[in-house]
């Protein structure tokens, strides 16, 4: 399946295309990697979306990642490529229910990534940052593989999509459109082979990288859970029923 960028690259009606991109690559892969081979291919534009293979790790370190992103954009800029960054969605909108506590931990470091790179890239000249969540198809199911952390068939062309309009305010502009592909989510017995033979299998690597913060949201949830009980008890309004995924949030953000 061609990815968003493969599209993107034939909307702007690119005459050369290279794709540098590999499973599992963290930003450090992109300087050590991927960054000798991109200046040399001299692009017009270059896309960059890092950060999401970062915030699986135990070593996560959001500060590390914009720095580093910042000193790819100034080497492209500088050789004359236009870069357009993408920030990280939400995980915890499109995971399943079962995966609750690894969403919001994984949300929170998103989070932290695309504000470091708020920070750290803004003002360059050349780059250009695009924000998916502000598009709906950043919180639809239909546009996400089944594991949720990657966009479906459908996912890379409202990504590639979203990013040609994007460019087209910077004066690079599609000259094909990208015909959307119908929704279509994976039916239940799909998903539950899925999950048996690759979600739970990540889900207990990933956890054991996350496991500071995952400690964090049990302990929150356990007290606002606790809170909640002590409420109804005493005949009070459970209407600060929302307060504990704030109180969750601010515990793994310091965690």
């Amino acid at each position: 399946t061609p990815g968003w960028a493969a599209h993107l690259a034939v909307a702007l009606g690119a005459s050369d295309y290279l794709c540098l991109a590999r499973t599992g690559a963290r930003m450090r892969d992109v300087v050590a990697e991927q960054l000798a081979d991109a200046v040399a291919f001299k692009p017009d534009l270059v896309t960059l979306l890092i950060g999401g293979n970062d915030v699986l790790r135990s070593d996560f370190n959001p500060v590390r990642v914009a720095r580093e992103a910042r000193d790819v954009c100034l080497e492209l800029t500088a050789a004359g490529s236009v870069v357009l960054v993408v920030l990280l969605h939400d995980p915890s909108k499109v995971l399943p229910r079962g995966g609750v506590a690894v969403g919001r931990v994984l949300a929170v470091r998103a989070a932290a990534v695309n504000s470091a790179l708020l920070t750290d890239l803004a003002g360059l000249p050349g780059v250009v940052v695009l924000d998916p969540q502000h598009f709906d198809m950043a919180h639809q199911r239909s546009t996400w593989h089944i594991d949720r952390m990657h966009p479906s068939a459908r996912g890379h062309r409202a990504l590639a999509s979203i990013a040609a309009a994007r460019l087209a305010q910077h004066g690079l502009c599609a000259v094909a459109p990208i015909p959307p592909i119908p929704e279509q989510c994976p039916g239940p017995i799909l998903v539950a082979v899925w999950l048996v033979a690759h979600g739970i299998p990540w889900l207990l690597r990933r956890s054991v990288d996350l496991l500071p913060e995952l400690v964090g949201v049990v302990i929150a949830d356990s007290r606002a859970a606790r809170a909640r009980a002590d409420d109804v008890g005493d005949g009070q309004s459970p209407a600060a029923m929302a307060a504990p995924s704030d109180a969750a949030a601010a515990t793994t953000a310091s965690a």
